[in-house]
Order: structure tokens, then sequence, then C-alpha cells
């Protein structure tokens, strides 16, 4: 069974899901309450799918702007080369600025979220970035999505 299998849910799951995707903190109780199962049943339910990676881990989600890091940005960069890849991999795993970070195909190698109190520590991010490639920023001005939640696929087929 490899890293990437896919697993089915039945309806249950994914409304223990759901519930769990908009409160991480509801207890159990009350999500059998909502999905007519027992609080034992749904305690297996979630320990079954934190076993199966489906639910990897329970985060806070802060407002940045709020504890003062005012300029958020996207960061793209393409590599001088791979040894570059690795190298620069390694420093970002660590780096406060980095909240997100994706490894794509086409013209960029990496795509990060990133967050700054002040331009001149994005300045000095940039520079860093640029010594293992060619980088490519724009700052955010809104977010006017964020949709973390997961719905099943077929409810995606009709968008």
């Amino acid at each position: 069974m490899g890293r990437n299998r896919v697993i089915n849910l039945d309806d249950t799951g994914w409304k223990i899901l759901s519930e769990l995707q908009q409160n991480p903190r509801i207890p159990y109780r009350e999500i059998g309450r909502r999905v007519n199962l027992s609080c034992s049943s749904v305690l297996e339910r979630i320990r079954r799918m934190e076993e199966e990676g489906i639910i990897q881990n329970y985060q806070v989600v802060l407002d940045a702007q709020k504890i003062g890091y005012t300029i958020q940005a996207i960061i793209k960069i393409k590599f001088y080369s791979l040894n570059d890849e690795e190298i620069l991999l390694e420093k970002l795993r660590s780096n406060a600025y980095v909240r997100q970070l994706w490894v794509t195909t086409g013209e960029s190698d990496f795509i990060m979220e990133t967050v700054f109190p002040a331009m001149e520590g994005m300045n000095d991010f940039l520079v860093m970035l640029g010594k293992h490639g060619r980088t490519f920023s724009s700052i955010v001005i809104d977010k006017p999505i964020f949709n973390a939640q997961l719905y099943p696929p077929a409810r995606m087929d009709g968008l």
C-alpha cells in the first residue's frame, strides 16, 4: 500500500471529517450526536483516519497580520541547479517566514507563501533566495477566499 493510496470514505466518515474541519475541538460526543453514532464509534473512526494518514494533525490558524506579520507574499523560484534545490529546501524547512511551500512543475520549482514583519525582512529573504535561483514575488493585497475544508469528490463534480 503506497503513500498516495486513495482511501474511500463512507458518508458517515465524510460527515465526521466535515465536523472536525469546521471545529477541530468539537467533543466526540457532539460529533456522535450529529452523525448518529456512539462516542466510542466516533473515536474509533477518528483513530483509524489518523492511522491511515487522512487526518494528519490539528492546527491553530493564526491571523499573521494581527501578530505583526503585516506583509504577506507569494514567492516563486526557479533554481540554478539541482544542488541549489537541496540546499534551499533544507534552509526553508526551519525558516519562520515560510508558511507553506509547494514543489511544482512548470516555470517555477518552488512556490511559497511567506509572511514578514517588515519589507527589510522580505528583502533579506529574497537576497538569500537569489543565491540559489531566479525569484518572482508578489505582495498579497487581500485573501478573499480561504477554504480549508475538503468535501467528498462527488460533490465537486458540478463545479
